[in-house]
C-alpha cells in the first residue's frame, strides 16, 4: 500500500539498508525501552564518508533517543535540546550523521499523526522517519513499518511492501565457518548412508 500523493511525489527507490543483525537490536531495543506502555525511538545514522547522494544509505550504528536524553521517553516522546547536542557530540566523535529515524507507535497505525508530520525530529529533505507498530513487540520485519520520506519540505509515506522496497534489510546467509558443527558433516554423512543402503 502507499499513499496516492507519495506515487505522484517519488518514485519507490530504496533508501536505506540496514544489516539483519542491526534491524534486530533496534527493534529489541525499542521494544524493550518501551516497555509495552510508552513511545520510544532512535537515530539511524550512517559513516560521514558515504557519499550523501549515493543510495540507498546504509545504517551503521543507531542512537536510542533516551541514551541522549534520559528523560525524554513520557509516554510519547519529548526530545530536549540537550539530547540533539549530545547526538552531535556522538556523531562527530565517530564520524557519522543521521540518515533518518524510528519511533513507535501503541496500536497498528503507523501512519504520521499531525505532529510527526509538523515536528518531524529532523527536518530536512531526504530524510526518512520509521513508525513502528505496538511499541515495536513482535516486529521482526520491515513490512508492518510506515516508511515516511521528506520530499520538497513535505512527506510521501509508504507501507507494506513498497516500504520494503524503501528500506533494505538484506537476507540471513549462514557462512560455511560459521555453521552448527552438526551441519557441516551432514551431506557427507547423507551420502555414506545412501551409499550403505545401496
Amino acid at each position: 500500500m502507499r499513499d496516492d500523493a507519495s506515487e505522484r511525489v517519488c518514485p519507490v527507490t530504496a533508501r536505506l539498508t540496514i544489516a539483519p543483525d542491526l534491524f534486530d537490536v533496534l527493534l529489541a531495543g525499542l521494544a524493550k525501552r518501551g516497555q509495552g506502555h510508552r513511545e520510544s525511538g532512535a537515530f539511524l545514522l550512517t559513516d560521514r564518508s558515504h557519499p550523501e547522494n549515493e543510495l540507498p544509505q546504509p545504517v551503521t550504528a543507531i542512537a536510542f533517543y533516551d541514551d541522549l536524553d534520559p528523560d525524554c521517553l513520557t509516554g510519547r516522546i519529548d526530545f530536549n535540546a540537550a539530547g540533539y547536542t549530545r547526538l552531535q557530540d556522538l556523531c562527530r566523535r565517530n564520524d557519522l550523521r543521521v540518515v533518518g529515524d524510528i519511533h513507535t507507535h501503541p496500536a497498528h497505525r503507523v501512519q504520521q499523526s499531525r505532529v510527526d508530520a509538523a515536528h518531524p525530529m529532523v527536518a530536512r529533505d531526504g530524510h526518512v522517519a520509521l513508525i513502528a507498530p505496538h511499541f515495536a513487540a513482535g516486529v521482526t520485519d520491515v513490512s508492518p513499518l510506515g516508511v515516511h520520506l521528506r520530499v520538497n519540505g513535505d512527506w510521501a509515506s509508504f507501507y507494506g511492501e513498497q516500504a520494503g522496497e524503501l528500506l533494505l534489510v538484506p537476507e540471513r546467509h549462514l557462512a560455511a565457518e560459521h555453521r552448527p558443527w552438526w551441519r557441516r558433516p551432514l551431506p557427507r554423512f547423507r551420502r555414506r548412508q545412501l551409499q550403505e543402503r545401496r
